[in-house]
Order: structure tokens, then C-alpha cells, then sequence
């Protein structure tokens, strides 16, 4: 028989399904993250529909998971099963490593987030986004204000006194005086334009119209830039003008402003949040780290399987050992790390089944040679007496025929008693010698008992017999092999008893030997007891301390039993009685 250690399938398959949590898990925290801190300016709800169900249903489950696999542990040390103790340290040992780990790493995280969110959220920080949206409004106002200033002033109106005769030296001029004017077009009174300088990408296609009055254009938004104009109306004694002179935004202006913009809200929301989210955090950095300390716990205990299979293993096969099965074997993967130990272990076991084998052949040579000298010794004890009562017949014959007459009958009673001596003898010889293999089925230990006891209430009146037994108990036998076992022992103590009055009591119990359990079988007697010099010869064959008796009605109880994958015992107190104790294996097969 072989137990395999390579049963890591449902281990493997365990470790792999807790690896896939684990990356959902971090894939989930990875995506949350992100919707939180994006939630919280918005006050947008969606994160948290998220958040609840993996917060509490992920954690519980693990939990139960976890629960369920500490039942089960607790169980298996309750019951004493192999590695059980070895497993809960491991355990153990795994979960300590994995907190004093986690501790140090939220008490960084937690100070890191408190200190982040106050440094992120400090008044300093508002009043520096606040501060740059109010420059970049005022330097919008003060292009306005500055453009209107002087296009209304009275440079630019004796500049323009130039438009006809030197339109280039009017730029000049322009520029010169207001060098954030980037750009001069005219217009005749036709709308066609006349004359431009400045910057290209400032240039009008089209004449703007204010409905014939002077002010400021509305504001042009280009790709690359936005343009503030105004628009001046000039007349000569012969015609009028329209002179459009331009100033250019930086390229950045607006879109920065847009971003302090949206940056002073989303900082806003923040700050009037900060208690919230300072809490939220918290709470989601709590909900995501107890379910990775319990896919921790989760993995000690599936590595913690891998780890003391082979010694379980181990354990399992030395207590099958010690119950006599040799042939036990342990399957192992070669690169298992007790590999070499379990090797060596089925290489001792295959040398220590091999010498068994010899030693039980040995034994059974002995044990017959031990067997044919009593049987020669007991066959001689009759021989004898047949021997000298046919010589006696021969010579009283020889010498007077006619006084054979006087001893014949009794001569001949004596060999006749002797012949049946011998045929008793050979006849329990053959029952000990051919005892055949148990046929064993389901039986009623207590029914058994009872009906050997009952064969022996008439003939021995002067004998109580008591009998406590579980009606319950039933256990794989050979029926008539096992009532011929009850019937020896209470034969036995019915003669040790003899004519005077006395006590049988018949008992069964079950008991728990390591893993396994007996129903112990015990018959007590009253009688004379059997003397300490004679205890260790009771079940030996044709030992005896009758005169009729043979000296196999023990060891035939003896085979039967070992036969049984059982056991049997004795303890006698010389004038006081005796006690026969049997333990017959409730689970194991026979066979």
C-alpha cells in the first residue's frame, strides 16, 4: 500500500483562485483610487456605489473563508490528526510575519496621507491659485484699459494726421509711442483695406463696424492667439478712414486662466470637503488592507499544507507501521524538499518488510518444531500404557492362556481409553493445525456473546453468570470462528470455577487506541486462577494444567483472534480468578 503526497491539487488550485483575488483586488484598488479622488471635487456618487459592495462583501467573504479554515484546523487538533499542532505554529508564525510587516507600512501610509492632505489643502495653497486668477484678470483689464487709453489719447489722434501722406511713418510713430500695439490697419470708406503693418496673424480680412461710432471691437479668439481692437474713425476734408490698430494676448493667458480657474473650484471643493475625504481615505486604505492581511492568512494556510504534507505523510505511514502493516509506501515528487528523508524511509521499509518476511518464516519453522515435539510428547504419555498392557497380555498369554482371562477386560479397557486420548488429540491437532481464514461480516457483537453464554447457563446451575454489553456494537467477524472463542474462555473459567458456586461476567466497551478504536471484550471469573510460574506458558501449545485437557483450546482462541487483526490478554491472581482481555478493531478490514 502506497499514500501519496503529491495530493497538492486542491492546495495548488486554492493558492492559484487566492492569486486572482489578490490581483482583482489590486486592479480594483488601482481603479477606485482614481474615481475617488476624481469624485470628490464633482461630489459625484459613483465611486462609492462601487466602494460599498468591495468594502464589506470582499472582507466578509474572505473572513468566512478564513473562519471556516480556523474551524477546520480547530477540529483537526481537537481530534489529534497528524501535523495539526505543526500547522496551527506555521500558521501562526506566517500571520505574525505578515502584521508586524503591515503595521509599520499604515502607520507611514496613514502619517503620509494626514500630512499630504493638510499641505495640499494649507490656506498658503488657496491664496497663491487665487492670486494668480486675479494677475492674469488684471493683466487682462489692463491691456483693455491700457488699448482704450490710447487709442481715446492724443498721440494716437495727431499720429493719424499722417494717414494719407506717410501711412508707414503713422505706425512709426504708433508703435513707438505704445509698443503693445501690435499691429495698424485702415480701411477706406469703401471697407477696403488700405494699408496694414504689425504682426501677420492680426490682420483683418474684412472691415469691423461699430454702426459708424468709435470703441473698442469685441475680443477675437484665433488658434494660436486672442486679439483686442479698436476701432477709430478718421476724416479728411475728402474722405474718412477706419483704422483698426491691435493688441495681442500672450498665447498662454487663456488657457492658464481657464486652469486657475477650474483649479480654485476644484481646490474649493477639496478644502470644504477635507474632513470627508480625509475620512474616506482612511476608510478605503482600511477596507483594502484587512482583505490583503486575510489573502495573507489565506495563503499561510494553504502553504502550510504544502509544507507538512510529507511530514504528515510520515507520521501517517510510522502509525501504520506500528500497526503492523509493512507494505506502506510514500509517493513524493522528486524535488519535494523531504524527498532524500522519504526515500531512505521506503528503502528502510521494503528492507524491514523483506526481514520481517524472513523473521515470520523463521518463527513459523520454530513455532512448528516447537509443535511436533509436544505432539511426539503427548502422543508418548498414551503410547505407554498401551505399550505395557499388550506386553502383559503377550506374557500372561505365553506362559498360562488360561489366566489371560483375569486381565483381558481390564487390559483392554485401558487401551481402548488410551486410543481415544490419541484420536482427541490428533483430532484438535487437525482443528488447530487446518483453522481456516475468517469469513467475516457485519454481527452483533452483544448477539454473539449472549448466545455463547446462554450454552452454558444449564450445565453450570451453581455459576451467575452477568452479562454488560452494547447492544450497538457491531464490528466485521467471522461469526462461528468468534463464538468459538467465547465458548473456550467461558469453558475455561466454568472449570476453573468447578462445583462450587461462583461469578462470570462478560463485559464490552469501546476504546480508542492513537487514530483508531476497539471494542474491548472482557470475561472475569471467580475461579482458582492460574499460578504466576505458569502465566507466561497459557498460550502455548499443549500447555495444560487439566488432566483431560489437550492444551489448544488457548491457542486456537489466540489465532483466532490475531486472525482478526485483534488482540488478547490476561491478568489472574492466583485463588482469586481470572480476567480475559480481547480488543477487536472496529474500521479495519479483515482480509
Amino acid at each position: 500500500m502506497a499514500i501519496n503526497s503529491k495530493k497538492a491539487g486542491a492546495s495548488r488550485s486554492g493558492i492559484i483562485s487566492v492569486f486572482l483575488i489578490y490581483v482583482i483586488l489590486v486592479a480594483l484598488i488601482y481603479y477606485l483610487t482614481g474615481e475617488v479622488l476624481r469624485g470628490i471635487p464633482s461630489g459625484s456618487n459613483v465611486a462609492n456605489f462601487l466602494i460599498l459592495p468591495a468594502a464589506f462583501i470582499l472582507p466578509l467573504a474572505l473572513l468566512i473563508y478564513v473562519l471556516v479554515n480556523v474551524r477546520k484546523l480547530t477540529q483537526d487538533i481537537k481530534s489529534g490528526s497528524p501535523g495539526a499542532r505543526f500547522k496551527t505554529h506555521l500558521i501562526l508564525f506566517f500571520s505574525l510575519i505578515v502584521l508586524l510587516s503591515s503595521i509599520p507600512q499604515t502607520i507611514v501610509s496613514m502619517r503620509f496621507v494626514t500630512t499630504a492632505i493638510n499641505t495640499w489643502f494649507s490656506p498658503e495653497i488657496g491664496k497663491a491659485i487665487t492670486g494668480g486668477l486675479d494677475l492674469s484678470l488684471a493683466y487682462y483689464n489692463d491691456k483693455i484699459e491700457t488699448l482704450v487709453s490710447f487709442a481715446q489719447g492724443p498721440v494716437f489722434s495727431r499720429s493719424l494726421s499722417d494717414i494719407e501722406r506717410s501711412p508707414l511713418r503713422m505706425w512709426n510713430n504708433i508703435h513707438n509711442a505704445n509698443p503693445g500695439i501690435d499691429s495698424i490697419q485702415i480701411f477706406d470708406s469703401s471697407g477696403k483695406s488700405v494699408f496694414f503693418s504689425g504682426a501677420a496673424e492680426s490682420e483683418l480680412q474684412q472691415m469691423p463696424s461699430l454702426d459708424g461710432a468709435d470703441g473698442l471691437l469685441p475680443r477675437e479668439d484665433r488658434s494660436e492667439t486672442s486679439l483686442l481692437r479698436y476701432l477709430q474713425v478718421y476724416e479728411t476734408g475728402a474722405d474718412s478712414y477706419s483704422v483698426v490698430i491691435s493688441s495681442m494676448l500672450p498665447q498662454n493667458l487663456d488657457s492658464t486662466a481657464r486652469s486657475l480657474t477650474a483649479a480654485r473650484e476644484v481646490f474649493i471643493n477639496y478644502q470644504k470637503n477635507q474632513n470627508d475625504f480625509t475620512a474616506l481615505l482612511y476608510l478605503f486604505y482600511t477596507f483594502f488592507t484587512i482583505p490583503l492581511i486575510l489573502i495573507s492568512i489565506l495563503i499561510s494556510f494553504l502553504l502550510s499544507d504544502e509544507v507538512i504534507r510529507p511530514i504528515v505523510s510520515l507520521e501517517a505511514a510510522t502509525h501504520r507501521v506500528a500497526d503492523g502493516d509493512y507494505s506502506y509506501r510514500i509517493l513524493t515528487r522528486s524535488g519535494d524538499e523531504l524527498f532524500n528523508l522519504i526515500k531512505s524511509f521506503n528503502q528502510m521499509m521494503g528492507e524491514l518488510e523483506n526481514s520481517r518476511k524472513k523473521i515470520l518464516q523463521t518463527e513459523k519453522i520454530t513455532a512448528w518444531q516447537e509443535i511436533a515435539r509436544q505432539l511426539a510428547h503427548e502422543l508418548r504419555n498414551p503410547l505407554t500404557p498401551i505399550k505395557l498392557s499388550s506386553e502383559r497380555l503377550l506374557r500372561k498369554f505365553r506362559e498360562n492362556p488360561d489366566s489371560i482371562k483375569g486381565i483381558f477386560e481390564s487390559a483392554m479397557t485401558g487401551i481402548i481409553q488410551e486410543v481415544n486420548s490419541l484420536d482427541n488429540l490428533l483430532r484438535e491437532f487437525r482443528d488447530f493445525s487446518r483453522l481456516p481464514a475468517p469469513s467475516p461480516s457485519v454481527q452483533n457483537i452483544c448477539r454473539l456473546i449472549k448466545e455463547s453464554v446462554d450454552a452454558y447457563r444449564t450445565p453450570y446451575p451453581g455459576i451467575e453468570f452477568s452479562l454488560t454489553a452494547d447492544e450497538a456494537i457491531e464490528i466485521e467477524v467471522d461469526p462461528k470462528q468468534m463464538k468459538q472463542v467465547f465458548l473456550n474462555l467461558l469453558k475455561n473459567s466454568c472449570e476453573a470455577i468447578g462445583p462450587e458456586h461462583g461469578r462470570i461476567s462478560v463485559q464490552t466497551d469501546l476504546v480508542r487506541k492513537g487514530n483508531s478504536s476497539y471494542c474491548r471484550i472482557r470475561v472475569q471469573d471467580t475461579g482458582a486462577g492460574i499460578a504466576p510460574e505458569e502465566q507466561d506458558q497459557v498460550f502455548n501449545p499443549y500447555f495444560t494444567t487439566k488432566s483431560e485437557g489437550t492444551g489448544l483450546g488457548l491457542p486456537i482462541v489466540e489465532r483466532i483472534i490475531f486472525d482478526h487483526r485483534g488482540q488478547i490478554w490476561f491478568e489472574s491472581d492466583k485463588g482469586h480468578g481470572t480476567t480475559f482481555f480481547i480488543d477487536l478493531p472496529m474500521e479495519k478490514k479483515i482480509g
